[in-house]
């Protein structure tokens, strides 16, 4: 087999760096502009139907 051409692992690499550059950004961003739910909102964990205690 021939060998693989050294622009095409530069190219793969600059590729998977790219992602990893964009997924860290797209983090931070969410982190710091993602806003929380609306305070009328109920909390997640009260819409959780509970399980009715045993019948004796």
């Amino acid at each position: 087999m021939d060998k693989t051409p050294k622009t095409a692992i530069r190219g793969m690499m600059l590729y998977v760096l790219a992602l990893l550059v964009l997924g860290v950004l797209a983090g931070a961003a969410y982190t710091i502009y993602g806003h929380p739910a609306a305070p009328s909102e109920r909390p997640a964990a009260e819409t959780i139907p509970q399980k009715a205690p045993a019948p004796q």
